[in-house]
């Protein structure tokens, strides 16, 4: 054993910067509590200034009042409590009629009530990360204390780092009013993500940085920028770099928080076998399969992720990408190369790096570049070429991000609906003619295309295809002979669909002659000329 050197992951001077969020906060503190109780409370507690809000769940009326020391009680039922540090409000009253509780109490031209003590029965917000200023104890009297304590503190300017960047045009949240892939709703902790149209919205000041939505997002629309993908893995590639440079035959990287996991390293860094390499970062969950096969191609043995302790969605969502990575790894012969460990110490990092003894890997020399999918592609082919596998292509769980389009020729009937919502270009037209094409790396299975088709025509099959060229090749997934027009023998629709229409307007009264039955085989351009030179216009209403 030998002493190990932690290495702290986080953005120097030689890395791109990211913006800063900035909070203001005057003291005001909004007391949610009953009548007694909260103003006790407000006696005690040190802040600035105080309301307090005694909530009445089943009243409709507003009562505003004010103790002899000038504490404004307000009375009301409690709606909605809404906002952040420095711009807390809640929605009070009727619901179809809400009031605002920072109007009533006179802060809302100062941006709202800047810290929340909610002692509700049922707080008010509920989500797995609470948002900076406000506290819900419960009936811990321990946790209670610390908010006392901590509310007067949270006076004044603060600011922490924008964590995130989001790139709406590759987004696969929504296209044409069809909701498809939902993976950084599902996941934020914080409430910070919404529906926003056919995009997403992130309210930076909810936002606390935990990146579960950065290593979950298919297309990597949303990344995390503290610091960005491209100067995480070249730090990563240095890292290991210099780790075989002091005499290490091979390394297992254990990537772990810059908080709680560096204090419960230091507790036993001292016993870790020297292939072991920290590695310190903002956050585990914000290094997803990008990061993870990009460490092995860089030359890492193995990879360690320090789980975190709450049962979440961000656990969740983080131990479903890993299953995901080692099936596609297990394609390739590589087994237990990326391992989750929850409460890791010596002896467990020790067994990881003893099972991997001997596991050197040729050194990749790409350079990434903030793509996702990209990188993703690059660090496999690297692997690959090093653990040749017999198998073109490994299925993978429904929720992977991988896969490919299959389409129902004989059903399709080229309307290209699924081409218009494609948020990837997965799935592309023939151009001038009619065919459907298919680019499986581009594919993120978020299965807007399947909602799309009117005719049931498609549907999803998740892998993982190794060939990347056969990956990057469009493939023609369905194609129909055209049919011209009779007049200037103009491509403009398939003998199927001029066919059914055929078919399907047998009968109709509005085509019963000729003349009209032969429209239908004219484009666009020439049924219009032909309507107006031979007949004054269409009756459309039957006689």
């Amino acid at each position: 054993m030998t002493d190990n050197v932690e290495i702290n992951f986080k953005p120097a001077s030689a890395v791109q910067t990211t913006s800063l969020v900035a909070y203001e906060s005057r003291g005001h503190c909004l007391v949610i509590a009953p009548l007694e109780r909260g103003l006790e409370l407000i006696n005690q507690l040190n802040a600035k200034a105080a309301t307090l809000l005694v909530d009445t769940p089943h009243s409709n009326e507003i009562i505003k009042q004010a103790t002899e020391e000038g504490i404004k009680v307000i009375t009301a039922r409690a709606l909605l409590l809404t906002g952040h540090l420095g711009a807390y409000d809640c929605a009070v009253g009727n619901a179809d009629e809400p009031g605002s509780l920072a109007k009533l109490a006179g802060v809302s031209l100062l941006g709202g009530f800047d810290t929340v003590l909610d002692l509700s029965p049922k707080p008010l917000l509920n989500h797995e990360v609470l948002p900076f200023g406000y506290f819900a104890p419960g009936d811990s009297e321990t946790e209670l204390t610390r908010a006392m304590a901590e509310i007067p503190e949270l006076e004044g300017e603060f600011e922490k780092p924008k964590y995130f960047a989001y790139d709406a045009a590759v987004c696969a949240h929504s296209r044409s009013g069809i909701t498809a892939c939902t993976n950084c709703i599902d996941v934020c902790g914080t409430g910070a993500i919404s529906a926003d149209g056919e995009g997403i919205s992130v309210e930076p000041f909810l936002c606390q940085g935990c990146g579960s939505c950065a290593s979950s997002c298919p297309s990597g629309a949303i990344t995390y920028a503290y610091p960005k993908p491209a100067d995480a893995m070249n730090q990563l590639a240095g890292l290991l770099a210099d780790h075989r440079a002091g005499g290490n035959d091979y390394s297992v990287v254990f990537l772990h928080d810059a908080d709680k996991g560096a204090e419960r390293l230091s507790t036993f860094s001292a016993n870790l076998h020297s292939t072991v390499l920290p590695v310190a970062v903002e956050e585990v969950a914000s290094i997803g399969m990008d990061g993870w096969f990009s460490a092995l191609a860089y030359g890492a043995a193995a990879v360690v992720i320090d789980a975190p302790q709450a049962d979440n969605n961000m656990s969740r969502a983080l131990a479903q990408q890993l299953q995901t990575a080692n099936d596609i790894l297990a394609g390739m012969s590589i087994s237990n190369a990326l391992v989750l460990l929850q409460n890791a110490d010596a002896d467990s990092l020790n067994s990881v790096a003893a099972s991997h003894s001997g596991t050197v890997r040729q050194v990749a020399t790409f350079k990434t570049f903030n793509d996702k999918r990209q990188t993703v592609r690059l660090a496999l082919d690297q692997l690959l070429a090093t653990n040749a596998s017999q198998n073109v292509d490994v299925p993978l769980a429904d929720a992977a991000p991988f896969g490919q389009v299959n389409v129902d020729s004989e059903a399709c009937t080229l309307c290209l609906a699924c081409v218009t919502v494609c948020p990837a270009r997965a799935l592309q037209d023939g151009e001038t003619l009619p065919q459907l094409k298919f680019i499986e790396s581009n594919c993120l299975q978020c299965g807007m295309c399947e909602q799309a088709c009117p005719e049931n025509a498609i549907s999803l099959s998740a892998r993982y295809l190794y060939d990347s060229e056969q990956a990057l090749k469009p493939l023609i997934v369905n194609e129909e002979k055209p049919f011209n027009c009779i007049v200037c023998n103009k491509p403009f629709a398939t003998e199927r669909i001029i066919g059914r229409m055929m078919t399907k307007l047998t009968g109709h009264w509005m085509f019963e002659d000729d003349k009209s039955k032969r429209r239908l085989k004219m484009c666009e351009d020439c049924r219009v000329l032909d309507i107006f030179e031979n007949e004054s216009g269409i009756d459309v209403h039957k006689s």
